[in-house]
């Protein structure tokens, strides 16, 4: 094994649940790319990387939750297999990911089990640099964890962090525009690069949003990747496959959509392109630009569809825009995948109904959350899929079951699924 002056640890975190994630958090690989211009020897570790190409569905996670709370409090021999990775890379400094910055909608990782890689690694005399969304909204819970910690987006900051020339909370500033991220550095090889970001941030203020939290507090705008970098990433890409993980691509200006359309064409990237954004930022011309680019699948947040459920997300939006963004987007041959919330206060009359009008929407697919991480609590043990934050809310298991149950046995961007019967 080769040896490397900074490992970037992206810790276990759906194999603590018995899953994995393959794919490469994004936030690392920019900072792969600041660390290599810089000349500093690094991989980048997936430590929740298998090479499987199949998952467990949320239930049987949600089932079998245990195993994560253990993690969370420290415990499982993930700590000692992937230390054992890690050391034998023999580096000065670890990174290690607490949650994915600039896609802090997703489960990708958890501060309190970064945090424990971080005080085994500073027993065994190495410094530990902390990134994570949670290390901004948080900070004051995690001050002392780590060597460094860096605020908001990943920056040319990691270079003084990973040396030792900059220490403690070290401040956020914007990521430039015309940075490609590097795939150069992975560690294991075959890890999942078909998740590309075209712009930062989001304006929307969902209530169950930590972006929208994130954000804010950085008090910045949504700005968009530089074209030629965007063409540059893509070009790199194995995949054919990519998933835009633009919190809200269609916020991008149509002549900025027919632009990246022009330039693919004029480049040969022959790519086809999974994106999310919103209802009411679909309209037949959006829809348009989406096939001329090569969209053929659209995730849009439906959430809930009664006014309790809508009034509680704080979404904006209601049915009409709801089916109106459903038909266009139909009638343009693209995909419709629609996210389902559980969560705030209501009750199970709500569920039902929205279940109900889902089926009639016929998505391709559903993906289901469990609104988590309220930070003025103890959101330890929170994550999409757990049945600790379904009880606080008090809302009954059968109705996360009754969601899941709408889902295919194949997700469009994680794979085919298994699962168990109830």
């Amino acid at each position: 094994m080769q040896t490397a002056d900074v490992v970037l640890l992206s810790p276990p975190y759906y194999r603590f649940c018995g899953s994995h994630n393959s794919r490469v958090a994004p936030t690392l690989t920019y900072l792969s790319r600041f660390l290599a211009d810089a000349g500093i020897s690094h991989v980048v570790y997936n430590a929740d990387h298998t090479g499987a190409e199949q998952a467990w569905s949320m239930r049987w996670m949600f089932d079998n939750y245990q195993s994560f709370v253990d993690a969370v409090d420290g415990r499982g021999s993930l700590y000692g297999e992937v230390l054992e990775v890690v050391m034998s890379f023999q580096p000065k400094t670890v990174v290690v990911l607490g949650g994915e910055p600039l896609i802090a909608t997703k489960d990708w990782a958890n501060p309190f089990i970064a945090v424990n890689y971080a005080r085994l690694l500073r027993r065994l005399g190495v410094r530990t640099v902390g990134v994570s969304h949670f290390f901004t909204l948080d900070r004051a819970r995690f001050a002392h964890d780590f060597d460094a910690v860096m605020g908001g987006e990943p920056n040319a900051d990691i270079v003084p962090a990973v040396t030792g020339a900059m220490s403690g909370y070290i401040p956020p500033r914007p990521m430039p525009l015309d940075v490609v991220p590097n795939l150069a550095a992975l560690y294991p090889h075959g890890q999942r690069t078909d998740l590309v970001m075209t712009s930062f941030g989001c304006r929307f203020p969902c209530s169950f949003c930590l972006v929208q939290q994130l954000y804010s507090v950085l008090d910045q705008r949504v700005r968009f990747v530089d074209a030629d970098t965007v063409f540059a990433d893509l070009a790199q890409r194995p995949e054919t496959g990519i998933y835009l993980g633009d919190l809200t691509f269609t916020y991008a200006p149509p002549k900025r959509l027919a632009a990246l359309a022009r330039g693919l064409r004029e480049r040969g990237l022959a790519k086809r392109f999974t994106v999310d954004t919103r209802v009411d930022m679909i309209t037949p011309v959006i829809a348009e630009r989406l096939v001329d680019l090569g969209v053929e699948r659209v995730k849009i947040g439906v959430e809930g569809i009664t006014k309790d459920l809508l009034a509680s997300f704080n979404k904006r939006i209601d049915l009409d825009k709801i089916e109106r963004a459903v038909t266009v987007l139909n009638e343009h041959g693209i995909k419709v995948v629609t996210y389902l919330l559980i969560g705030g206060v209501t009750d199970n009359e709500d569920y039902e109904a929205t279940s109900e009008y889902i089926k009639r929407l016929a998505p391709e697919f559903v993906p289901v959350a469990v609104w988590a991480y309220d930070l003025s609590t103890d959101y330890r043990y929170d994550t999409q899929f757990s049945p600790l934050r379904l009880a606080e809310w008090g809302i009954d298991p059968e109705v996360f079951y009754r969601y899941l149950r709408l889902q295919d046995q194949v997700n469009p961007t994680v794979g085919p699924m298994l699962d168990v019967p109830s």
